[in-house]
C-alpha cells in the first residue's frame, strides 16, 4: 500500500516551520500572560510549560490528519488510552489549556490569522481584567477567627476595627471552656483602605485575643 496516497499531506516544509514557529510564538505569549495573571496556590512550573508544548503538538497532530478521515479516527482510537489525571484546581486554568489547544488546531489548520488575533484578543482581555480586579472579585474575602469571653464580642470591638471591614458573616461558635471561653469563626470583606495586618493588630487591643485571619485557599498571592 503506498503511503503517501493513504496520508495526503499536501504541506511543504516551509509551510510546517511557519506553523510550527507560530505556534510555538502564541504559546510563549500565552503561558507568559497565564504566568503574570496567576492568582491561585496551584500555578507550577510544570504547567507553564504545558503550556508551552501543548500548540506545537496539536499542530503537529492536526498536519498529520490534514483531511484524511481514516488517519483521524485511527488517531482517536490510539489516544483513548491516554487520560488526563491532573486535577485543574482553578477552573481559569481550563480556559488556559483550551485557548493552547486552540493556537496549535489554528496553526496545523494553516489558519495562522486566526490564530494570531484570536491569541493576542484573548491575552488583551486577560490582562485587564486582572488588571481591574475581576479575577480577584473575592480577594478581599478572609476568615477571621478569634477568641474571647464574652457571649458577644463583636458590639464591644472598638468602632475603629469595626470600620475596616465593608462586610461579615458569622460562620460558628465554639464553646471552648464550659461557657468561660468561646472560639468564633467570621467570613469577613475589608474595606478598601484595610489591610489584613491592620485588622489583626485592631482587634487584638480590644476584648478579643488570639486573632488569625486566613485567605481562602484560592485567593493566596504568590
Amino acid at each position: 500500500m503506498d503511503l503517501t496516497n493513504v496520508l495526503k499531506v499536501d504541506l511543504t516544509p516551509a509551510q510546517v516551520v511557519v506553523s510550527f514557529l507560530i505556534a510555538f510564538a502564541l504559546a510563549f505569549l500565552w503561558a507568559t500572560v497565564y504566568r503574570k495573571t496567576h492568582s491561585g496556590i496551584a500555578y507550577t512550573r510544570s504547567f507553564f510549560f504545558t503550556l508551552l508544548l501543548i500548540p506545537s503538538i496539536v499542530a503537529m497532530v492536526m498536519m498529520a490528519i490534514g483531511s484524511n478521515v481514516a488517519l483521524s479516527l485511527g488517531l482517536v482510537g490510539s489516544l483513548s488510552v491516554i487520560r488526563f489525571r491532573t486535577v485543574i484546581k482553578d477552573p481559569k486554568d481550563m480556559a488556559f489549556l483550551f485557548l493552547a489547544i486552540g493556537i496549535g488546531l489554528c496553526c496545523g489548520a494553516n489558519a495562522w490569522m486566526v490564530a494570531v488575533i484570536g491569541t493576542v484578543s484573548v491575552s488583551l482581555i486577560a490582562i485587564l481584567m486582572a488588571k481591574v480586579g475581576h479575577d480577584k472579585a473575592g480577594s478581599a474575602d478572609y476568615i477571621l477567627i478569634f477568641r474571647s469571653d464574652q457571649s458577644d464580642p463583636w458590639e464591644k470591638i472598638n468602632q475603629e476595627a469595626q470600620s475596616l471591614l465593608s462586610w461579615k458573616q458569622l460562620r460558628g461558635a465554639t464553646d471552648i471552656n464550659q461557657g468561660k471561653d468561646f472560639e468564633y469563626t467570621y467570613s469577613v470583606r475589608l474595606g478598601s483602605q484595610a489591610t489584613p495586618e491592620k485588622l489583626v493588630s485592631q482587634l487584638g487591643n480590644g476584648v478579643i485575643r488570639q486573632v488569625t485571619l486566613i485567605t481562602p485557599e484560592n485567593h493566596l498571592e504568590l
